[in-house]
This record gives structure tokens, C-alpha cells and sequence, in this order.
């Protein structure tokens, strides 16, 4: 916690004295930000409410009234510099975050090399995905289960290039794949491309590469990472995602470890705007990664170690009152392969029947000087 206070302190102290001391510096902006998220969420399997339920990280403890995520932020930019820095607290991080950094969402500095090119390092939220772990990001609060396994943050270094109007890539250095510190002497590389075909039509790519074992293991286990997706819109009342994932690992077979894995997924988000204020989402997602490269191992029902295989449908309802604010209802359905039980009512199971109500509002104010 300290040592997050003291990082904060210095990226922010650091860029407004460069900008004070550089008259050639002009227009100036300073944005705070905020940010929170509260729920209610409730399961039809059984857990305390001291432990968070498996494969989600939005609403994850059940018959509980909680925070997802409560975040402050502080983002300078002028023509030359530009800094962020985002501190956080709430379920979501405790859930997910690396506990050496459990604090700090983001941490970057960047300095423009040219006209639209940047360079920017520290530690960022994820390039990889088709859906952000921030509900005020999504169509729905809840993720799907291949978002929980893709990374959240990532650290490291990009280069941005707006090249055109409807181009817009970026390349990443990193050190692996969700992960501040590295865990070998090998870096992952990365990039995001975005192409807007039209006002209503844009596709992403993203990847990563890289290898993912300890130095110490005798096999080199290489990943290789690519999420793609497309949004499209009809008018302001239609929104439809449809995001596919595909990735292999070397020596990770779960049948034979020196042969390749692989793991698939993909959603399918469709929203309809009733009005300004009223909209109605449903999702459908579905995840297969048999070696267990990127979810883990699980013991099925015969005792044998396997990779999560699943599937699910989420339907939910969203009123804005203000741009700025949202109160969501969601109920979605998981089921695993029959083998594997995965969650506890009463009775080993495969399924799991959530809902969850969300309430969200973010605010910023932006300072010119």
C-alpha cells in the first residue's frame, strides 16, 4: 500500500514539474477521474460469503451486497507528455489482481516520438479481448468466462500510431502474459490493430507471444495468443459484438507434453435500445481449453486431470437515468462438460444459475493550464 501511494505520488509530482519547467509545454490538461461499482449477487450454488465463486470476478460473492470496484484516476496530457495513473479497490482486484500491485490499475508514462506516434511504458490495463474487466465498459456487468482468463493488466512498453482516420495499431513489448514482474528472462511481444470500415463497422485483432514457463522447467512452453472482434451497429437502438479467441501453447499437451495445446472461445453480444434511458443485452459465451494452458487443471468426476470446457447464456436489462450512471439487472447460466462438477448445490454439479444487480456511476473533470 505504501509503496503504491509513493508511485503514485512520484508519476504525478514528476509530470507537472516537467510541464512547469518546459515553457515550450502548452495546453496543458489535467483529468481526475472516478469511478465506482456496487452489487448484489446472488447463486444458486453454495458458498460463504467470505469466499468468491469460481470463473467470475464481477458479483463474485454470493448473497452478498458488495463493491466491484471503486477507482480514482489522474491523467496529464499536453502536446509532448502524457501520464495515467488509476488507483483501485473492491472485489475485482481483490479477486484478480497481482497482491504485490493489488492497489494500482495503472501506471504509464508516454512522450510523442512524431506526429500520431507515441511511445508509452509503466503498467497498463490489457490490449488482449473482446470485453474490459470495468463494467462501465461493457453492455453487461458480468464477463464472460473467457474474458476471466484473459488477462487483466499487463506491463511493459507499446508504440500507438494513429496511421489514418480509420486506422488506429499498436505494438507491445511486455513481460508476459497477466503479469507486473516477469516470472522468466524471455519477453512477450504484442500487438492491436483497429480498422473502422465504416461509421457503423469496426474489427480489432489483437495478440500476444511469448514464452509463459519458469526458467527452471525443462520445456519451452510458448504462447501465442490472437482475440478478434467486430462491432457493429444499426442506428443508435441495435449493437451487436461478436468476439472469437484462439490460442496455443508448446509442450502443454495434457495427452502428450510435448505436443501442442490449444484453447478456443468466443461471445456474442447483442443489444437493443428501447429509449435513451431503457436497453436489453444477451450474451452468449462459450470456452474449450482441454489441456488447461490458460484456465488450469481440474479433477473430473473420475478422478483424471482436465481443462475447463464451457458454456453459457447471460440476459440482462440496463436504465441510465444520466450518461454518466447505470443501474443493471443480469441472470446468466453456466454449464461445464458433464464431467466436471465445478460447483457445489448441495451436491457436486456442473451448473451454475447467477443474478446480480449492478449500480454505477463515473465522474472526471478535466483542468487546462
Amino acid at each position: 500500500m505504501k509503496n503504491t501511494l509513493k508511485l503514485l505520488t512520484i508519476m504525478l509530482a514528476g509530470t507537472i514539474s516537467i510541464a512547469k519547467a518546459q515553457d515550450s509545454l502548452k495546453n496543458n490538461q489535467l483529468t481526475i477521474s472516478s469511478y465506482v461499482d456496487a452489487y448484489s449477487a446472488m447463486h444458486n450454488t453454495q458458498s460463504p460469503q467470505t469466499e468468491f465463486q469460481p470463473y467470475t470476478a464481477v458479483g463474485a460473492r454470493d448473497n452478498s451486497l458488495g463493491v466491484n470496484i471503486a477507482q480514482i484516476g489522474l491523467n496529464f496530457e499536453n502536446d509532448h507528455i502524457r501520464s495515467e495513473v488509476i488507483f483501485h479497490a473492491g472485489d475485482i482486484p481483490l479477486a484478480t489482481w497481482d497482491s504485490d500491485y493489488q492497489y494500482l490499475q495503472a501506471a504509464n508514462v508516454g512522450m510523442k516520438l512524431t506526429e500520431g506516434l507515441w511511445l508509452d511504458a509503466g503498467f497498463f490495463s490489457t490490449h488482449l479481448g473482446t470485453e474490459s474487466f470495468l463494467p462501465k465498459n461493457n453492455n453487461l456487468s458480468s464477463i464472460a468466462v473467457l474474458t476471466y482468463n484473459e488477462p487483466f493488466f499487463q506491463s511493459g512498453a507499446k508504440l500507438s500510431w494513429d496511421a489514418t482516420d480509420a486506422l488506429y495499431v499498436e505494438g507491445w513489448v511486455l513481460n508476459g502474459y497477466h503479469s507486473f514482474v516477469d516470472n522468466n528472462d524471455s519477453k512477450s511481444v504484442g500487438v492491436l490493430v483497429n480498422y473502422n470500415i465504416s461509421d457503423n463497422t469496426s474489427i480489432t485483432y489483437t495478440n500476444l507471444y511469448g514464452r509463459e514457463n519458469d526458467d527452471d522447467f525443462p520445456l519451452k512452453q510458448r504462447r501465442f495468443y490472437h482475440n478478434v472482434y467486430l462491432d457493429q451497429n444499426w442506428g443508435d437502438e441495435v449493437f451487436l459484438t461478436i468476439g472469437l479467441d484462439y490460442a496455443t501453447q508448446t509442450n502443454s499437451n495434457i495427452d502428450d507434453i510435448e505436443d501442442n495445446a490449444t484453447l478456443f472461445g468466443g461471445l456474442v453480444t447483442a443489444r437493443y435500445q428501447f429509449n435513451p434511458k431503457w436497453s436489453i443485452t444477451g450474451r452468449g459465451e462459450l470456452i474449450n481449453d482441454e489441456s488447461g494452458f490458460v484456465t488450469g487443471l481440474i479433477t473430473d468426476n473420475s478422478g483424471a486431470q482436465r481443462g475447463l470446457e464451457l458454456f453459457g447464456a447471460t440476459l440482462g436489462t440496463e436504465y441510465r437515468p444520466v450518461e454518466q450512471a447505470y443501474l443493471r439487472a443480469e441472470v446468466r447460466y453456466l454449464e461445464a462438460k458433464d464431467n466436471l462438477e465445478l460447483f457445489y448445490d448441495g451436491e457436486p454439479t456442473n451448473s451454475r444459475v447467477e443474478f446480480l444487480i449492478t449500480l454505477g456511476f463515473e465522474m472526471e473533470k478535466v483542468f487546462g493550464f
